[in-house]
């Protein structure tokens, strides 16, 4: 009774004790970087702490810490475990000046001395903290925890004498023999380690040798692997996995765990050459003897335990094969006994035969290829099998049989046994798309090899045409198979199209399809379409659009009650005439130039037609995409962005889809636009849609390493390898790293300077993935020219060479502004390694605009950093720097002098003229060209303002080279503010809109082609509609000259 009266009072007053110290943390620690969470493993932890800490009493003090059977940070239910645990989660070494270990003892009274050198350590008062731990050490409690956590603190001590001392501590308890075994101290030497550089090796050999002085410590091997597993540290893993499989061999997923890491390993692209070739042998042989061990009698239910049991664990075994080139084993493998496709653990799953084909075609084993698929779609006589059949309609398989037919070209009668064997699928499913293309794909083989004429495969294609017109994917079909085939052929397949929709027009998909292949065959496979003929395909597509459209709305009109079909649907199949119109007018002017560049006056035209689509379809995806595009070039970012919000762009769409706007924004439009009645922040500032979308790789690094973990427990192994590539790829993704850099440039054109979040993103100069992608603008041109998406992009795409750039820009200004702030930070005296970074006229990711400040960019970079201090530069390099910036600066005066009012050089080349040779509305290379000069003026403000300071320890410049600039900053910033004003005073004019309206109904008014297609322009258009689109263009381009009036140097 007395034992259980102490007891509760002890409990009570460590309750008490906890909750004093709680509060003081609480106003003491810093606030953690939503960057720096915890790791999956670690909230875990933590949440299963929270649903068990009720199920158990909190034990007596003074239980010994060798009785725990679990590890001390899994200790669940014990009140020394809970806030031991939630210390170490919540206190983890984000910064290297920051530390935070928790004691390994369970007695109350340990902890408490260890709750005095925590809330010293959160309080960053390491100094306290070190002589609370030395006071412990000198009583007798000389434990290797203690001295690895005085290591701790030293290592992260700010002062150097400290620090140098904590390494060496720590490199002597890492090299201790026998090794550190207890958990606590691993913990603590593992996270110390981790802060120091070229250690790795190190921090892997302490789990090693402390596995092999405890091997049957589970606990310790499984807390090795996990370090190394979500690290993304292969080869420490695998050995970890391997020790597992050694010690605890009735384990049997440790087995594959190691065959997994091996595969790993090899596949690494940051593993050596020697390695990935040892582990890609282990992995290998691994998998060779899993699969011999599999029983061959279906009857054996009793296998080895290290035997294939399951299809992922066979799926494992083809994945490695696949990646060594071993096609042929991966054929012999399932079509064996024990592990092919009949066996037991296979069942002819669709995955295996799948990879069983796409094997035989990579293998070349043509024949046997021929044969597989041939069996696989063959039409049975047997009712059972032939219910099936539809299932394997797979292009896959169509593929194969088309793929083998080519290279046995010297297989007689081959060619016709195929083609029989194809129309007697097509007799038994003759809506069967994938026969189709494929009879057409056979009469194209024959057509090269002369066995079939050029009528046959017309008539091919017209047999196709008959039977799928009614589909969209009609179009998409017959121009893969027609691609560089000649313009008579083309022609031909166009003319049956057309000819089969006349005098049918209440069918709308085939006349789209037909519309489709005469732009394909007339207008890209011109390289001077006639301007009759772009408008007649123009005025067509919009009457029947018009007339479409008419129709739907009548008959919902009749139902009564009903929602408008356009604005319940994403879209309607008629939308496409509206987007072949818009495309039909994008055409490069003059035609055929290498450029691709499309009139500012056959933007405005299309980006009106599009605006009325989506009127009556709001959310059809392709027009949306388009006019984003349209309206960026046009230079009217705000409406641009407002559109991008209609896309409700998520997850791997900031990847795939986001640089569609993205793209050069920030020197486009990079300040906030007045607010949308009902919108989103990032629907009308940039700087909060670009922190979304680094937003999502942030959380997405979270939940795949999540992901990870479970997937290694449920033995998914190729799913995992699929989600490892996809780690890879967010971690590498250069819309990451564009994203950042041009984030912290914007933050630079709205508040002067860039914040530190996202610096280890924009300054990664690591190998980068680009996922692009550019498959949801529609594509009319023939497949030798360039996509049609190619021509609406705002300057050439960047690559690496373009990070290269921007890398070197945000470099110049983090100097800059570490200066300015006196901050005590090691800079790197050194210009960046520019071996990459190619700035000629040559180079395919730049504009002119961006060449040119780079160019600069560097020469200030030179000047900054000799103003740091850096004995790389002498006084006579740093004046022949800043003598070409001046140069470049009186160039810009030159560019951006006011001819009169209205016109400079800058201007007139980079507006839209309303009337010849009077500029009337910015486009985006007007805003380009500026935002990049603001960006440069204000570098070199910053350097004149630096070198003006007395307070800040700088090497100075020379001074009247410094007060020439001074005053030609001035003056260039000046200038920029004059030709914005000018041209706004030019939208202010009264006729600006009536001439928009204009422009979209008429176009160029000196045509004489026009006078019809102006007609269906008047009728199709709403007066209203276009009167509000002409308006908010106009009301764009205002606001963003404002924003550049509104920057400040």
């Amino acid at each position: 009774m007395q034992g259980a009266i102490l007891l509760a009072k002890e409990n009570k007053e460590l309750r008490a004790t906890n909750e004093k110290q709680k509060q003081k943390r609480t106003r003491s620690r810093r606030q953690i970087p939503a960057e720096e969470g915890l790791s999956v493993l670690e909230a875990s932890i933590l949440i299963g702490q929270q649903q068990e800490a009720t199920q158990a009493p909190p034990p007596g003090p003074g239980i010994p810490r060798e009785s725990a059977i679990q590890p001390p940070h899994a200790v669940l239910g014990t009140a020394t475990g809970r806030l031991r645990e939630r210390r170490q989660l919540k206190c983890l070494p984000l910064k290297v000046n920051n530390t935070s270990i928790m004691s390994s003892s369970n007695d109350a009274v340990f902890l408490r001395r260890n709750n005095q050198i925590q809330d010293a350590i959160d309080s960053q008062n390491m100094k306290q903290a070190l002589q609370l731990i030395e006071k412990r050490m000198k009583k007798g409690e000389n434990t290797q925890f203690l001295k690895a956590w005085k290591a701790n603190v030293l290592f992260n001590h700010a002062d150097e004498t400290h620090k140098k001392k904590g390494i060496a501590e720590t490199l002597a308890l890492c090299n201790a023999d026998p090794p550190i075994s207890d958990l606590d101290s691993l913990d603590i030497l593992h996270r110390t380690l981790r802060n120091m550089d070229d250690h790795t090796e190190l921090r892997n050999s302490i789990w090693e040798r402390a596995a092999k002085a405890k091997p049957q410590d589970h606990a310790l091997q499984m807390r090795w692997f996990k370090f190394g597993y979500e690290a993304a540290d292969w080869k420490s893993a695998q050995k970890a996995a391997m020790s597992l499989q050694k010690n605890f061999p009735r384990e049997r997923k440790y087995y594959f765990w190691a065959i997994f890491l091996c595969y790993l390993v090899s596949d690494d692209a940051a593993s050596s050459e020697m390695d990935r070739k040892l582990f890609g042998t282990l992995a290998y042989r691994f998998a060779q003897k899993a699969v011999a061990d599999v029983p061959s009698e279906p009857t054996e239910l009793l296998s080895p335990t290290r035997a294939i049991q399951t299809a992922e664990e066979l799926l494992l075994v083809v994945r490695i094969l696949e990646s060594q080139n071993r096609w042929a084993e991966i054929v012999q493998v399932l079509n064996s006994e024990n592990a092919g496709l009949s066996s037991r653990i296979v069942n002819n799953d669709r995955t295996f035969m799948l990879a069983k084909v796409m094997s035989l075609g990579a293998a070349g084993l043509w024949e046997e290829g021929h044969s597989y698929a041939k069996s696989l779609l063959a039409v049975s006589e047997d009712e059972a099998e032939r219910s099936t059949l539809h299932e394997r309609d797979d292009w896959k398989y169509w593929n194969l049989l088309i793929a083998a037919v080519r290279h046995l070209d010297q297989e007689s009668g081959l060619l016709s046994d195929t083609q029989q064997h194809i129309e007697k699928f097509i007799e038994f499913s003759p809506k069967s798309r994938n026969a189709h293309i494929a009879l057409m794909d056979i009469a194209l083989t024959g057509f090269k090899r002369g066995e079939r004429t050029e009528d046959d495969l017309v008539a091919a294609c017209q047999r196709y045409f008959d039977q799928h017109k009614h589909k969209l994917y009609a179009f998409k079909d017959l121009r893969g198979v027609l691609e560089t085939r000649d313009d008579t052929l083309i022609h031909r397949v166009s003319q049956y199209c057309m000819d089969s929709v006349e005098g049918k027009p209440n069918d709308a998909i085939p006349l789209i399809n037909a519309y489709k292949m005469q732009y394909c065959d007339r207008i890209s496979g011109s390289n001077n379409a006639s301007k009759s003929t772009i408008e007649t395909l123009v005025r067509n597509c919009l009457y029947f659009y018009d007339a479409f459209t008419l129709l739907a709305k009548t008959q919902d009109s009749k139902k009564g009650g009903q929602p408008d079909t356009a604005s319940a649907m994403e879209s309607r199949p008629t939308d496409d005439f509206c987007i072949i119109a818009a495309m039909a007018l994008l055409q490069p002017s003059p035609a055929g130039q290498i450029s691709e560049k499309v009139s500012n006056t056959a933007l405005i035209r299309a980006a009106g037609i599009l605006e009325h689509l989506l009127i009556d379809s709001p959310h059809n995806y392709e027009a949306i995409l388009m006019v984003i595009r349209i309206y960026l070039l046009l230079g009217a970012g705000s409406i641009a962005l407002r559109w991008f919000g209609k896309l409700s762009v998520k997850q791997m769409q900031y990847e795939s889809v986001a640089h569609n706007l993205f793209t050069r924004f920030a020197t486009i439009h990079p300040h906030s636009a007045p607010p949308i009645e009902g919108g989103e922040y990032k629907d009308f500032d940039p700087q909060v849609a670009f922190i979304a979308a680094l937003d999502f790789y942030r959380a997405a690094n979270f939940t795949i390493k999540n992901s990870l973990v479970k997937g290694l427990d449920d033995g998914v192994y190729v799913n995992l390898d699929d989600t490892i590539e996809l780690q890879k790829r967010i971690r590498d993704s250069i819309c990451r790293r564009m994203w950042a850099l041009d984030l912290r440039r914007m933050q630079r054109f709205r508040k002067g300077n860039h914040l530190p979040l996202h610096e280890d993103i924009a300054q990664d100069t690591s190998q980068v993935q680009d996922q692009r992608k550019y498959d949801g603008f529609m594509n009319l041109e023939r497949c030798d020219q360039s996509p049609f998406e190619h021509r609406l992009r705002a300057g050439p795409i960047p690559g690496e060479n373009w990070l290269a750039s921007a890398r070197l820009t945000d470099r110049l200004f983090s100097v800059l502004d570490r200066i300015g702030s006196q901050k005590p930070v090691v800079l790197e005296l050194e210009l960046p390694n520019l071996d990459g970074l190619s700035l000629s006229q040559n180079d395919d990711d730049h504009t002119g605009a961006e060449r040119d400040t780079t160019k600069i960019h560097v020469e200030l970079l030179k000047v900054a950093l000799f103003m740091a201090g850096s004995k790389a530069y002498t006084s006579t390099k740093i004046e022949i720097a800043l003598s070409a910036v001046e140069d470049w600066l009186k160039a810009k005066r030159e560019d951006l002098a006011l001819e009169d009012p209205n016109k400079s050089s800058l201007i007139m080349r980079t507006t839209i003229q309303f009337t010849p040779g009077t500029p009337g509305a910015p486009t985006w290379e007007y805003f380009h060209a500026i935002w990049t000069l603001v960006e440069t003026l204000k570098a070199l403000w910053n350097i004149l303002d630096l070198d003006s300071r007395k307070a800040v320890k700088t090497t100075k410049l020379p001074a009247e080279q410094m007060k020439r600039m001074d005053t030609l900053v001035r003056e260039v910033f000046e200038d920029v503010r004059s030709n914005t004003r000018s041209l706004k005073k030019s939208l202010a004019e009264s006729a600006t809109l009536s001439t928009l309206i204009d422009m979209v109904k008429c176009g160029d008014t000196t045509d004489e082609y026009e006078k019809p297609l102006q007609d269906v322009m008047e009728k199709v258009m709403d007066e209203s509609a276009l009167e509000l689109f002409c308006g908010e263009l106009r009301e764009s381009w205002e606001e963003a000259l404002d924003g550049v009036l509104t920057a400040r140097l």
